[in-house]
């Protein structure tokens, strides 16, 4: 994505009139190859929290305190480390866009399998 996002994407969840946001992601994880594949999308504005994302006020603390920086996710310290069946690749791509205090977001990483994406992300694509 290059240059400022101006306005909403379709299908964006509709703020209160009078409201506006300063930081916003389009958020997404595509799991599987192939015919297997399966991709979620979900938007999430903070400041207000809104969108549709399933643990928006998590998700937008925890970007705040990598001050958007999805590369710092403070992860999930309770999952701690992952068990068995950790070796298994079961691929993970998740991408982040937007605006975040005003700087471009553009985010892409693959993660080994849904564990070690939670590990590593918390509950920020867990979509």
């Amino acid at each position: 994505m290059s240059g400022v996002m101006v306005g909403r994407p379709a299908g964006a969840v509709q703020l209160a009139v009078g409201q506006s946001f300063t930081e916003y992601v389009q958020l997404t994880a595509v799991t599987g190859t192939g015919d297997r594949e399966q991709k979620r999308a979900r938007s999430l504005w903070c400041d207000p929290v809104g969108g549709d994302h399933p643990h928006g006020e998590a998700a937008c603390r925890d970007i705040a305190f990598a001050n958007g920086d999805f590369a710092r996710l403070p992860g999930d310290s309770r999952k701690g480390v992952c068990g068995a069946g950790s070796e298994l690749y079961d691929p993970v791509t998740v991408s982040a866009t937007g605006v975040w205090e005003r700087v471009t977001v553009d985010y892409q990483q693959t993660f080994e399998n849904q564990c070690k994406l939670r590990v590593r992300t918390g509950l920020v694509f867990d979509l």
